[in-house]
């Protein structure tokens, strides 16, 4: 099974397939590898245009170690993660997919490191250009992290935060450090859109109202296209639309 030691000495499970032009792929929260990319098709179909598909479980996810301090999570660690592998890969440019917190990841990434030549964005929107108060994010923060930690799953009345749970007990997931994880502070994309200067195609599904519309999200991005499919937040990742507009940027910018 291979793994790679991030900076501060986490082991991180990643996959490396194919050959030819490098894809790297960032999965969502309470995700993992076969969750986002395998179930959905993404990966096949990336195998089968030609791409060398690598992937990793973000830290708090799948086969990857999870630590239960949100220290672990803060700043821009799950970037530092990323650019780590394409260290130890030795990867000297690559393309990148994320889907939602991934996607979030992705442009922070390429804000950061040079070597991303280009971002699909999927399941992420305009929403996400909203400053939120610190009060406010931190107390979202606490109740998706109340929702996660409760002994009684039948007391959260909110949908929103039944759905995190969900997904967290289908999965078996260590929901300590899920919770370790959605608490943890980041910067906020408004703070270094700016910085981004690469190609992007922002993906987003109709019926995704967490998210919103992917064209506030492009119109803010130097290089950017908005596109909208169907289906709603996780849906959008198994859409054929959605891989179409996907592998045609890819094949644009590779």
């Amino acid at each position: 099974m291979p793994k790679f030691t991030a900076r501060d000495g986490i082991s991180l499970y990643y996959d490396d397939q194919g050959e030819g032009t490098p894809v790297l792929l960032l999965h969502g929260f309470v995700g993992d590898i076969n969750i986002d990319w395998v179930r959905s098709g993404i990966l096949d179909r990336l195998l089968d245009e030609g791409y060398r598909t690598i992937a990793y479980d973000v830290r708090g996810h799948g086969l990857s170690d999870k630590p239960h301090d949100p220290d672990a999570y803060s700043g821009d660690i799950l970037e530092q993660d990323a650019s780590a592998l394409l260290d130890t890969l030795g990867i000297e440019a690559c393309l990148v997919v994320g889907f939602s917190l991934g996607a979030r990841s992705a442009l922070r990434l390429a804000s950061l490191d040079p070597r991303v030549r280009g971002v699909v964005a999927l399941g992420l929107g305009e929403k996400i250009l909203r400053t939120t108060p610190p009060e406010i994010a931190g107390s979202r923060g606490s109740r998706i992290t109340d929702a996660l930690l409760t002994d009684d799953p039948d007391s959260i009345t909110s949908t929103g935060l039944r759905h995190y749970r969900d997904m967290a007990d289908a999965i078996r997931g260590d929901r300590v450090a899920l919770a370790a994880a959605v608490g943890a502070q980041r910067i906020d994309i408004v703070d270094f859109i700016d910085d981004i200067r690469v190609p992007v195609v922002v993906i987003t599904g109709s019926d995704d109202r967490g998210a919103g519309s992917p064209d506030g999200l492009a119109a803010r991005l130097p290089d950017a296209t908005a596109v909208t499919t169907a289906g709603n937040h996780a849906g959008v990742k198994d859409q054929p639309a959605a891989h179409q507009a996907m592998v045609e940027f890819l094949a644009a910018h590779a």
